[in-house]
This record gives C-alpha cells, sequence and structure tokens, in this order.
C-alpha cells in the first residue's frame, strides 16, 4: 500500500485490498466509483431488492478519494445558497429540499447504528461565526430557518474564537471519521453481497456496458459516481471542475488549549463567513481538524499530489488557525493532506440520466458532499426501482449539464476568481465595499446569482 493520502486514513487498523476484476461478468447494475455515492447506492439498491447483482468497481480502494479525505462534516449544507433555490424553483421546492438534508443527517445516523458503522457519528451541530461586517449581513441573509443567530458572547456557549461579533447554531449537522464511514460501508457491503472490485481501472462506456480492466461488465444500469475524478474521463472533461481542498489536523489538545477555546463539544464543527471557504472540527481525540480551499487549480483539470504536498498551503492554514482560535500557539500539527472535490459550472450538484444507454452520471458535491451522497443514493435507488416513488426535490438535481470554459479560459479564469476570493476576504476585514469585485470573481468562479 502506498502511502495514506489523509490523516484520517491513517487511524485505519489495515487496509487490505480487495481482488481485482479479472474476468468478464454481467450484472444488474454496475456502480463505478468506491467512495460514499456509489456505496450508498449499493446499499439501498440492495435493501429494495436484495435479489440485484450490484458490482462496484474502484480504480484504487475504497476511501482513496474524497470519501477518505474531507472534513466529516453530515451537513444540512447546499452547495449554492437556499434563497438562489428558491429563486430558481420556487419556496415549496426549496423548502423540500432543506427539509430533505436535514432528515439525511439523521438518515446517516441510522444508517450508522443499523450497520454497525464505528466512526464517531456525533451530532453536536455547527457554529457559523461571523468576524467582520460583511460577514455578519451574509450570515443573517441566508441563516438556516432551523438556525439561531447569536451575539459574540453567545458564540462562545459553543466555541471561544477571535474576532467574533456575532453567529448561528445550525444543529442539524453532525460530524464523522469520514474514512472509517465508508471504509466501515464497504465491509458492511460486502456482507450483504455486493461485489467490490478494487484496483480496477475503467477505461470506456458504451450502451448498457463498460470495459474494466480489458474485461467487459454488461449491466442493465451503470452509475457514475467518480466525483471530480469524472474530468478524467475525455468525453465529460468539461462538465466538473476539480478545486482542491486543503486539510491539516492538530496532536490532541491538552486540558489548557482546549479551556482556551471554550471546552467545545466533540464533534462539533466550526466555519465563519469568509469566501475563501474553511471548515473545522473537534475530533473524537479532541484534535482540531481543519481545512481550506484556495490552492489554484491545475491545468487541464489535472490532478496530481503535488498540490498535496504544497508547503505554502500547510503554512496558510497553520496561521488560519491560529489566527482563528486563542490559546494554540504552541499546538503541533501532525497531519497535512488534500483532494478535490467537484464543481459544476452553476455549482448545482448533478444526477444525468441516458435511459438509452443506462448510464446515470453523478458529480458537482462542491465540498458538501458527506450528506448528499446518502440522498442522491436513495434518489438513484428510487429512480432505478421505484420511480413512482420518486420525490418531486429530485428535480433539483435533473437541470441540464453545463460545461465549463475550454483551456486556457478555465484556467484563466478559475485561478483569477480564487485570487479576487482572497482579495475580497481581505478588504472586507477592513471596511472596505467589494460588491463590483465581489460579482466578477463570483462570475468567474460560476457562483453568480
Amino acid at each position: 500500500m502506498s502511502v495514506l493520502p489523509s490523516f484520517w486514513l491513517h487511524q485505519i487498523d489495515e487496509i487490505k485490498p480487495r481482488a481485482s476484476l479479472r474476468s468478464s461478468i454481467e450484472v444488474d447494475v454496475a456502480i463505478v466509483g468506491g467512495g460514499l455515492t456509489g456505496l450508498w447506492t449499493a446499499r439501498y439498491l440492495a435493501r429494495l431488492d436484495p435479489s440485484l447483482r450490484i458490482a462496484v468497481f474502484e480504480r484504487s480502494y475504497v476511501g482513496f478519494g474524497a470519501s477518505g479525505r474531507n472534513g466529516g462534516w453530515v451537513s444540512s449544507l447546499f452547495p449554492v445558497s437556499f434563497s438562489r433555490v428558491e429563486r430558481e424553483y420556487g419556496s415549496v421546492l426549496a423548502g423540500e429540499l432543506k427539509s430533505s438534508l436535514e432528515a439525511t443527517v439523521d438518515e446517516v445516523g441510522s444508517q450508522v447504528e443499523q450497520l454497525g458503522i464505528r466512526c464517531d457519528f456525533t451530532k453536536a451541530g455547527t457554529v457559523l461565526l461571523a468576524r467582520d461586517r460583511a460577514q455578519w449581513r451574509r450570515l443573517q441573509a441566508d441563516v438556516p430557518l432551523s438556525s439561531t443567530l447569536f451575539d459574540a458572547r453567545g458564540v462562545e456557549r459553543f466555541l471561544r474564537a477571535n474576532g467574533v461579533i456575532g453567529g448561528a447554531h445550525e444543529p442539524q449537522c453532525a460530524t464523522v471519521q469520514p474514512a472509517k464511514l465508508v471504509r466501515g460501508l464497504a465491509d458492511r457491503l460486502d456482507e450483504m453481497g455486493v461485489r467490490i472490485y478494487e484496483n480496477t481501472d475503467v477505461v470506456s462506456f458504451g450502451d448498457h456496458a463498460l470495459v474494466a480492466n480489458s474485461h467487459t461488465v454488461k449491466a442493465r444500469s451503470i452509475v457514475v459516481a467518480t466525483e471530480s475524478y469524472t474530468a478524467q474521463f475525455a468525453k465529460w472533461h468539461r462538465l466538473v471542475l476539480p478545486l482542491y481542498s486543503m486539510m491539516i489536523v492538530t496532536a490532541p489538545l491538552n486540558d489548557a488549549q482546549y479551556a482556551s477555546i471554550g471546552s467545545p463539544k466533540i464533534g462539533l464543527s466550526f466555519a465563519d463567513e469568509r469566501n475563501l471557504v474553511v471548515y473545522g472540527q473537534i475530533t473524537a481525540d479532541r484534535r482540531i481538524a481543519f481545512g481550506g480551499r484556495g490552492a489554484p487549480y491545475g491545468y487541464g483539470s489535472t490532478i496530481t499530489p503535488a498540490p498535496e504536498r504544497g508547503r505554502d498551503m500547510r503554512q496558510r492554514l497553520e496561521r488560519s488557525v491560529r489566527e482563528l482560535l486563542p490559546g494554540l500557539d504552541g499546538v503541533e500539527f501532525t497531519h497535512f493532506w488534500g483532494g478535490t472535490l467537484g464543481v459544476t459550472r452553476d455549482w448545482f450538484p448533478r444526477i444525468d440520466v441516458n435511459e438509452e444507454s443506462g448510464l446515470i452520471k453523478v458529480y458537482g458535491y462542491a465540498g458538501d458532499g458527506v450528506a448528499l451522497t446518502n440522498l442522491i443514493g436513495r434518489l438513484i435507488a428510487q429512480r432505478l426501482l421505484t420511480p413512482q416513488l420518486l420525490p418531486s426535490v429530485s428535480k433539483i438535481f435533473d437541470r441540464p449539464p453545463r460545461s465549463w470554459e475550454p483551456e486556457p479560459l478555465r484556467y484563466l479564469g478559475i485561478n483569477a476568481g480564487l485570487a479576487m476570493t482572497q482579495v475580497v476576504d481581505s478588504l472586507e476585514q477592513r471596511g472596505i465595499p467589494t460588491s463590483i469585485l465581489d460579482s466578477l470573481r463570483r462570475t468567474l468562479i460560476g457562483q453568480k446569482g
């Protein structure tokens, strides 16, 4: 086994490789991608119809991608604001989406308990911090109805942070150790008779068929659940953009360090309202796992290990943690890692269905995927087996695909947008108006509207 790509995977006792595909086979449903989307889809398909022949094909090993590297938020958040969803789909459908996502947090918890997956699932909520006037206005404008707004003193009930002027607590959010979740789910699927092939590279697709490791797999339905890696298939190269997010984790905090941040609940997640997203959680062993975006986009949507070893990004994250939380000057950071999340041109996640070929593509979680993977896994299973029960909220994921611009426009636009986002955050901290610059950078990165 090569060097493990995240702290979460380092916490797994042993990662034993499963068998690769060694012959041509025929199944009812073939799932490409051994992450949470593919595995949840297999779970709900098998529960609805235990007689189904289901196979999952993973190029590396289960949890290698975003499912084993993310921040561990099981949240009711969505990649675009609910106010935008309401403008485009109306208040009824936007409300149904919000309710579905909130219910999904509890569904993940229920599945974890039913399946006996030990992944530190803890529903402690998330605290959203406003640290300048622009952040406070954003938080007030789009705070979920289930959240409660607090002044600076009220925020300290949950977490002590520097420079806070207000905040909100969203109770419908949990945290997990994500690698334990995805690996544990795969183990349960093994027991249920779902075949999972690792070290199996899918190279092409046909009508109701795919080719993997030089073997043909025939299937009634094929689900492509490769998220940001979807961009590595030439014919879908511009559907989704792989954007890097990086993480660090501290050593377990001593009593003084823990008290300095207000002795928060284990499992609490937190973020502030800056535009260049940061996110954190308090782990079961009292560490701070903290992540953020801003690493440059790779030309041609390439995904390489190089940005994951970037010294500049590690230093930026370490500075951000120490600047955000008091009393951590001497804290040790033990691991640094990264990976890519998938972003569509308009930031809406997609379920693309081609009835003729039997192909379903899923992509575009934009970093909010741990809960969304469960919801979408259920929607796919319903679409395939009980389409008459498909909820109306599925319409939001059925939007026609939109392509990103060709290179070099994509490279120039995204990296300019990321740089502008840092400038906007800096100006907002100083109270300088940013409306024109902010509008331009939103257009470049696809968040306009």
